[in-house]
């Protein structure tokens, strides 16, 4: 049945029920409001899934080119028979799949969390090469500064020390190598947000970043 599919799905990206799902949708265009998206923009979603996101946005009534991309089939096909009016691409490289300065916004949600370091400095270069002059980058990361991550780091650990492999990498990123990247790609310093912080949108649980690119 198609509740049971979608349900399936959400579950597949961490969302253990669809009310999960739609909350944290809701959760992720807060946080692009309040970093500046409106109507009329260009968007691109690295990591899109089955579109917890997208179908946030088309919940909330935002108008504008949306564009998401994923590794998965199944999750795409999800994304757009719920979002039918979205583009929804697969891309295996660190790229992103649009012309130099056309969009507005990039962003990532527990993406970078199971990527190494340099693959995320390369998705950081090529969305520089993307964004429109002011445009923006937003993604989530897990943080060793932050306590409320321990329980996955201390989980990794545990892992290593018994021998058993992962099922997917957990990747810790520092604010001084994410500075480091921004730097190297051109973009202004980056403007950081606790996972507990929840003074200007819900609180999110991973770190947030935002790179802007020079007007």
């Amino acid at each position: 049945m198609p509740q049971e599919r979608s349900l399936a799905l959400a579950q597949a990206i961490g969302a253990e029920t669809m009310e999960n799902f739609v909350a944290q949708g809701d959760g992720h265009v807060a946080v692009l409001r309040h970093y500046g998206l409106s109507d009329g923009m260009a968007i691109y979603d690295l990591g899109c899934g089955c579109g917890r996101t997208a179908q946030a946005l088309q919940r909330s009534g935002w108008q504008g080119d949306y564009t998401g991309a994923d590794v998965v089939p199944e999750l795409l096909q999800e994304l757009q028979r719920q979002c039918p009016t979205y583009q929804a691409i697969i891309n295996y490289k660190p790229t992103i799949v649009a012309p130099d300065s056309s969009l507005d916004m990039t962003f990532n949600w527990s993406v970078f969390t199971h990527l190494y370091p340099t693959e995320s400095y390369l998705y950081i270069q090529d969305s520089f090469r993307a964004l429109k002059p002011g445009g923006k980058l937003v993604f989530s990361f897990l943080e060793l500064a932050e306590p409320a991550h321990d329980r996955i780091w201390n989980a990794c650990v545990d892992r290593v020390r018994r021998g058993e492999r992962a099922e997917q990498l957990d990747c810790f990123l520092h604010r001084d190598w994410i500075a480091r990247f921004a730097k190297d790609a051109g973009f202004l310093p980056p403007v950081f947000t606790g996972g507990l912080d929840d003074s200007n949108h819900p609180a999110f649980w991973q770190a947030l970043a935002m790179l802007e690119k020079p007007a």
